[in-house]
């Protein structure tokens, strides 16, 4: 219910007088999909964290935030800072709106297309998430033609039909949200008094000034938010809270701590199921190795034959026939290495022996080695099974030996390195800096079926467009305007118009020994252009 219109409703109310006279002053993004406004007032400083995650979209006031000293981008520099003048929402949808000095804020929950949209004074705007201008368009035209309010917004429901009174609420107001309705449907199903409206008004009336619950839901397996007096069964763990943005806090705080114990236990699991299944293979194959017939005698007889007979035998065959004189003289077919001396023959035969040998005493000793050490992976699972805390967890961890996750570079973070780009509103670019730039975006953050775009004939920076859906086509007009900045960003820049050279990136190779920047193309094709940053191409962030 944390997403619920009219618990936002109430957390507008309560950030109007929490940050009542606060500026903002800056708007960055450390984390996909979420954005932090720094406020203050008079040395107090706090954040409002917004998040935009598709199905996990909230705003929260934190008293304190710490921001990356690297790989953080800015948002809406050049309107800010501007005074807080009021939190607001529709008076029928789930848009926050933060109204400042000369332009607003604009917080969208709509699932993927959740985003945060700012629009000046003049009517222009930038959002934070990609969009392209027609949905940009549309959101303005939304905009104009809602009512936001700053005050509890007072509902009639008005109803025609008593008897389907939940079809008809959810149809006329679909912003209630299913928690609402069902607790309207279980407490007219329970209550003296049938009237819907009656019931309605109070529970909304609890929204907004009653006490706030965060509990442990069994059933489905996860924490939830919810009004205190609002109906629940099969929970346990409650805690209460007079206000949304400390119940949100704990909530959240909660939710990441379960999400990384789901997450790590999960990784256990894996790694013990792994670990099982591959000791029962290993221990199985050990088995059938016993169960096998050593030939380790075999072979000794046939090293001893041969040192008997050296002699006698000669040289260029690659088999010989002696008698066995361990089996009554019976004449023995045996097979030599005709390239090597009959002592050197002999002598092989005596090193199969021994590898016979060690391999069926190796068997033994492993068979007992992984023996324990399924036991002792059967008992990991019996108490990983039973754990209940991230520790014990680590524990388990460390009794299975299971090596801790290494920290990879994100391809997040590397494409902050780079010039980067969208073209039309939808298109990623990125444009590599200098030689070492240059080779990182081309071996390390280029995908396969990405463009990759270089000047023909002249030294520039490596591009790459990024290619997000390859079931579809990119259109030809956006692989020119790729190539206009391959033009512009190379010595080509100066020129009317230049050649740029372009393939996938998988037919683009460097090759051992080659210079920083130098790469070979296997398939090459050429696009004639004017060097240039084309129109509906916006660099998204500061060279």
């Amino acid at each position: 219910m944390f997403k619920n219109y009219f618990i936002l409703n109430r957390l507008i109310l309560e950030n109007n007088s929490l940050l009542k006279d606060y500026t903002l002053h800056s708007a960055y993004t450390q984390e996909k999909d979420k954005l932090v406004f720094e406020v203050s007032n008079n040395g107090d400083k706090k954040a409002v964290e917004v998040s935009a995650a598709p199905n996990f979209e909230y705003m929260i006031v934190r008293e304190s935030f710490t921001r990356a000293k690297k790989n953080t981008a800015e948002f809406f520099e050049t309107h800010l800072p501007s005074k807080i003048i009021s939190f607001e929402i529709s008076d029928h949808d789930r848009i926050i709106k933060i109204k400042l000095e000369s332009s607003s804020l604009y917080f969208f929950i709509r699932g993927n297309l959740s985003n945060v949209i700012l629009v000046d004074n003049a009517g222009n705007m930038k959002s934070f998430k990609k969009i392209n201008s027609q949905a940009l368009a549309k959101l303005r035209s939304e905009i104009n033609d809602t009512k936001f309010i700053s005050l509890k917004n007072e509902v009639q429901l008005n109803l025609t039909n008593e008897i389907d009174y939940l079809a008809e609420a959810k149809k006329n107001f679909p912003f209630l949200g299913k928690d609402i309705l069902n607790e309207l449907k279980f407490r007219r199903e329970n209550a003296a008094d049938n009237s819907v409206q009656n019931i309605f008004d109070g529970i909304i009336d609890e929204i907004f000034t009653g006490d706030i619950a965060v509990y442990y839901d069994t059933e489905i397996g996860r924490e939830k938010l919810s009004i205190k007096t609002f109906a629940k069964s099969n929970v346990k763990d409650i805690n209460e809270f007079d206000n949304v943005n400390e119940a949100m806090l704990y909530f959240l705080r909660t939710k990441y701590y379960q999400n990384n114990f789901i997450n790590l236990k999960n990784k256990i699991d894996k790694f013990l199921e792994k670990e099982i299944e591959k000791t029962v293979d290993r221990l199985n194959n050990y088995h059938v190795v016993l169960q096998s017939k050593s030939r380790e005698d075999e072979y000794n007889k046939i090293a001893n034959l041969l040192l008997i007979n050296i002699n006698s035998i000669g040289k260029g065959a690659d088999k010989i026939k002696l008698e066995d004189i361990y089996d009554d003289n019976k004449p023995v077919e045996i097979k030599i290495d005709k390239t090597i001396s009959p002592r050197q023959n002999a002598e092989a035969y005596f090193g199969k022996a021994k590898t016979e040998r060690y391999k069926f005493e190796r068997a033994g000793e492993l068979i007992k080695a992984l023996t324990n050490k399924l036991d002792k992976l059967k008992r990991s699972k019996e108490i990983f099974s039973a754990s209940t805390t991230t520790e014990d967890l680590k524990n388990i961890m460390k009794e299975i030996n299971m090596p801790a996750n290494e920290q990879h570079e994100q391809t997040d973070d590397i494409k902050n390195k780079f010039r980067n780009f969208v073209i039309d509103g939808k298109y990623s670019v990125f444009v590599g800096k200098d030689s070492a730039n240059n080779d990182l975006l081309t071996t390390k953050f280029a995908k396969q079926n990405d463009y990759w775009f270089h000047a023909r004939s002249v030294s520039g920076s490596h591009v790459v467009l990024r290619v997000d859906n390859t079931k579809e086509a990119v259109p030809k007009n956006i692989l020119k305007k790729a190539a206009a900045l391959a033009a512009f960003y190379s010595k080509a820049k100066t020129s009317g118009v230049a050649p740029v050279s372009y393939s996938l990136k998988k037919y683009v190779v460097k090759k051992k020994g080659m210079e920083p920047g130098k790469v070979a193309m296997l398939k090459e094709d050429v696009l004639i252009v004017k060097p240039e940053i084309p129109a509906g191409c916006e660099m998204l962030n500061k060279e």
